[in-house]
């Protein structure tokens, strides 16, 4: 209604050039349409790009539940074929365990060993205060690397079984007691005689079978 209005007042003006009143309507009306055509499109693709986005995560999530679900039934099926040995069958597997563990364990005690004596062995060397703090700083940084790389590798080969064997060889040994009370060495070994801990344990109850 507003517009009716505008043009009846305006209607003397746009009778005395109608064809520039029309091309500017049609520019007017078409730099309108382009905007809004700008405009929603922009919507749009922000709203797709949105929608792919969720695709993404539900596919990754997805994925995961999969893995997920894996990692259960391997563990499970491990652990049935744990409950289900034999005496004989698990002291040999707790044993095969055992020699694992320590062959880790003495390559990874070789290794702080060698670290140690390099360390040591260039701080005796006169060295100035400078080179001195540039070693220390080489010697902490490769030790904690080294104290990284074992315990990923302990996680990875070791826990998640040595846990599962401790477990079962503890059901049919009630009476044995540990000669220390280190148990949570078998999820979260602090040092090497954590290590020593895991493994000397396990070996006495497999021989205790």
């Amino acid at each position: 209604m507003e517009l009716l209005k505008v043009i009846k007042a305006e209607w003397a003006v746009i009778a005395m050039a109608p064809f520039s009143f029309l091309i500017l309507a049609a520019l007017m009306f078409g730099a309108a349409y382009f905007i809004a055509c700008w405009r929603y499109t922009a919507v749009i693709e922000q709203v797709k790009a949105t929608s792919e986005t969720l695709k993404e995560r539900l596919h990754l999530r997805s994925e995961q539940t999969e893995a997920y679900r894996e990692k259960a039934a391997k563990y499970d099926e491990k652990l049935a074929e744990v409950v289900d040995s034999g005496e004989t069958e698990l002291r040999d597997k707790t044993l095969k365990l055992v020699a694992d563990l320590r062959e880790f364990i003495g390559r990874f005690r070789r290794l702080e060993t060698s670290t140690h004596d390099t360390r040591w062995f260039s701080a005796g060397l006169g060295s100035s205060e400078q080179e001195q703090r540039r070693g220390w700083d080489e010697y902490s940084r490769t030790m904690i690397n080294s104290t990284y790389e074992r315990n990923d590798e302990y996680d990875r080969r070791f826990k998640v079984e040595a846990m599962m064997l401790r477990d079962e060889l503890l059901s049919r040994l009630p009476g044995y007691e540990s000669e220390n009370q280190c148990g949570f060495s078998y999820e979260r070994p602090t040092n090497l005689l954590g290590f020593d801990f895991v493994a000397d344990d396990l070996e006495r109850m497999a021989k205790a079978l």
